[in-house]
């Protein structure tokens, strides 16, 4: 992916550069001090929900958060990438983990396939740039995912004949590859995103690689998303925005896609809404693209102004599919539906959470994060190199346009040698919480 550029500083960061610290305002002895205890800035548009949609107060563990947030532990990191620095815990956490999270962007692959039938080439691309958009209507869960265990993997179906393979290639730096394909399309993604901790805000830089190919066409799309921000983890309601330019380019024809993300103003303004326009390779505008990215993505015909043809309806090209009233985690159905693949319930302390377990999730957390140190000494020691499962690293392989250079984010190819991984008809008793195994040296463990 391209460089994303930071995003503005927050007000809270504009009074921290007439000279308030920003360590020393998370504390809570200067809440106290300045009246501002009970802070409460919200997501605008969610009066009334449980964390992620509906919360009746000025935010869920409001006081934990403020705690854990709040310490010098914490303050020594602003402005810094946390991504694999801090070891959290687990009531600010979701039963998933990020490889899991990563594939939610498969619940509407119908959208892969109805780009790859369509012979139009504008709206073709159209169909791409709204599958594009399609993982932001999940994304407004502001719990954090499990880090994955380096060599997990996860495993689904995730419809329309697609299947997704997922690893954890690295782990300093965390790095995850997914690939999933069905006879339309082919999806391959490398990930590896960064932060920045402002102290109540979290600004996440997606950075990696993710190429689309469509097989009727052979097409080959190259996707940049726009950062993120969580805003509020120390004080306040925590609520996610996405704002900046979400760009697609397709190298062989020279057309590109740019959509722009409007950063939530005051009072809500522009909240979730973003437009663009589908390019040929001359940048002449054809297709209008529009919509709020957690609810639906619309198009419609333009001229080469940007302007909608006179008299032609826009179409709707995707609908978020509508979330379980009052789910504790925001979780969508087919997030529920990935939580339950088997090997993801293999995973212990996921488990544990995921059936509310709290107390067992932490300390099975603890337990995981220890035995993967004891292996990367084990490593260490021999003198041995990590090697991927499904994946291989691949330095030489070429970059296409706007692409960031090896450096920054590693390349990985998907090797093939995949297995379907199935334990028959074992029961949830068999499989929850029990299995999980991506260790290198799973004879100095005690116990798996």
């Amino acid at each position: 992916m391209s460089d994303q550029a930071a995003a503005p500083s927050s007000i809270l960061g504009s009074l921290y550069s007439m000279g308030s610290s920003i360590a020393t305002y998370a504390s809570s002895q200067i809440n106290s001090f300045l009246g501002w205890e009970d802070l409460d800035v919200v997501n605008p548009e969610a009066e009334g929900a449980a964390k992620g949609s509906v919360a009746k107060d000025a935010g869920l563990n409001q006081e934990e958060r403020k705690q854990a947030w709040g310490t010098k532990q914490f303050q020594q990191y602003i402005g810094m990438d946390v991504t694999s620095l801090l070891s959290v815990p687990v009531w600010i956490m979701e039963p998933c983990t990020i490889l899991q999270k990563a594939a939610e962007i498969m619940e509407y692959t119908e959208l892969l396939d109805l780009a790859d039938k369509c012979e139009n080439p504008h709206e073709r691309f159209a169909y791409v740039a709204a599958f594009s958009v399609t993982p932001f209507g999940a994304s407004e869960r502001p719990w954090k995912p499990f880090n994955p265990i380096l060599g997990e993997t996860f495993e689904c179906d995730a419809g329309n004949g697609a299947k997704y393979v997922a690893e954890q290639v690295s782990h300093h730096p965390p790095v995850c590859a997914a690939h999933a394909e069905n006879e339309h399309f082919v999806y391959d993604i490398v990930s590896a995103p960064t932060t920045r901790f402002l102290g109540n805000s979290l600004e996440v830089y997606p950075l990696g690689r993710t190429r689309i190919t469509l097989r009727k066409s052979g097409e080959v799309y190259s996707l940049v998303p726009p950062n993120v921000m969580v805003h509020n983890i120390v004080i306040g309601r925590t609520w996610v925005d996405a704002f900046g330019p979400l760009m697609l380019t397709c190298p062989a024809t020279g057309s590109k896609c740019v959509l722009e993300f409007t950063p939530c103003g005051w009072f809500g303004y522009g909240r979730h809404t973003y437009s663009g326009y589908v390019m040929d390779s001359d940048g002449k505008k054809h297709i209008k693209l529009s919509g709020k990215w957690n609810e639906y993505c619309d198009m419609v015909p333009c001229d080469l102004d940007g302007e909608p043809v006179p008299d032609v309806m826009p179409r709707r090209l995707w609908t978020c599919t509508d979330k379980p009233a009052g789910d504790y985690y925001s979780f969508t159905k087919f997030a529920h539906t990935l939580s339950s693949c088997e090997g993801l319930k293999r995973r212990s302390d996921r488990s544990c959470l995921y059936n509310g377990e709290t107390m067992n999730a932490g300390k099975e957390k603890h337990r995981l994060e220890e035995m993967q140190r004891a292996e990367k000494r084990e490593r260490e020691s021999k003198g041995d190199k990590w090697t991927p499962r499904y994946f291989k690293a691949a330095d030489d392989a070429e970059l296409l346009p706007g692409e960031l250079p090896h450096e920054k984010v590693p390349f990985y190819e998907w090797t093939g040698a995949y297995e379907t991984n199935t334990s028959g008809s074992l029961s949830k008793q068999d499989i929850d919480g029990k299995g999980f195994n991506p260790w290198q040296y799973a004879d100095i463990h005690d116990e798996l």
